[in-house]
Parts: structure tokens; sequence; C-alpha cells
């Protein structure tokens, strides 16, 4: 798996070695202050959930939760979150800054290894979850839209999964 994963401060002035490990339910405690509550019910049904943290002091990064879609040839991102310090809708209303940028890409880089372990070729979907978030993952992760029915579906295809995975060797 990815070894080299990072983040970077906000002022992008230092890397941050990170790394994933499973999401324990002291992890999950942690979130009582982020948009999701990782402890309710919905979200301890959901499968495979990660977090990401700093290597050095273990500080808790993100979470995601991701599934392998056998029938699809690929790794469905259920729902992935950036701790509260680094959520930029959450800094929107409180009016505070991100303390780190690049949680979401180290986790899509983690999702895309698995998906590569499983023999999917990194190929990811997921669904954005505001049209911001859309664009971003779009401009900056390579997604498309994945069919037309629903414009929040994206995928993120063998080539574009080869390029964020590649910034993490």
């Amino acid at each position: 798996m990815l070894e080299n994963l990072f983040v970077w401060n906000a002022d992008v002035s230092e890397k941050i070695s990170a790394m994933v490990t499973p999401a324990t339910f002291e992890d999950l405690k942690q979130t009582a202050d982020w948009q999701t509550q990782w402890t309710s019910r919905e979200a301890q049904e959901m499968p495979n959930k990660v977090v990401l943290r700093r290597r050095d002091d273990e500080e808790l990064l993100g979470l995601m939760s991701y599934d392998l879609d056998e029938k699809g040839l690929a790794v469905e991102i259920i729902y992935l979150e950036s701790a509260g310090h680094s959520n930029a809708n959450l800094l929107r209303a409180k009016g505070g800054q991100k303390k780190y940028i690049g949680i979401a890409k180290a986790l899509f880089a983690y999702a895309a290894a698995v998906s590569v372990e499983a023999g999917f070729g990194g190929v990811l979907f997921f669904k954005a979850k505001t049209s911001e978030l859309r664009e971003y993952y779009m401009r900056e992760f390579g997604a498309m839209p994945l069919g037309s029915y629903d414009p929040f579906r994206l995928i993120i295809w063998e080539d574009a999964a080869e390029h964020i995975i590649a910034e993490y060797q």
C-alpha cells in the first residue's frame, strides 16, 4: 500500500507525512464537532472505515468509508470527510482557516491503491456533496461525470488514478 502519503500545512510551506489505518471507535468518537457524527448508527454501518492521520503525532486528519464493487470493477468511495480543523464547509460557517491541505487527495490516493490491488486498475466512483466539490474533483483529480442521471456521480478512470497515486510514490 502507499507508504508516502502526506498533506500540506495551510500555507503549503511544510509537507506532513501521513498514514492510513483502520478506524477505531476511539477515532470515531473524535468526530463530535465534524459535519458527520461517525458514531451514528448510519455511519457505524458504513463498510471499510479508515482514518488518515499524521505519522508523527497521530493527529486525526480525515475519515473515509469505501467498498469494493465487484460488478462495477471499481472501489466506491461511500463517504469522505476532513477533520473539523480542515473542513472548508465547517470553517466557512465559523470564519476559520484550514489547518491542512490535501486530506481528500491523500485518501483518494489510498482508495485508488486499494482499487489497483483489487485488480480494478485504480478506478473509483463516488458522489460529490456539492457543486463546488464536483468542480474541484473534476479539475484536481481528473474525475468525470458518471452518466447523465445524477451530475454529482463521478468516476476516476485508470489514467487519472495513476496520476493521483504517482504523487505519493
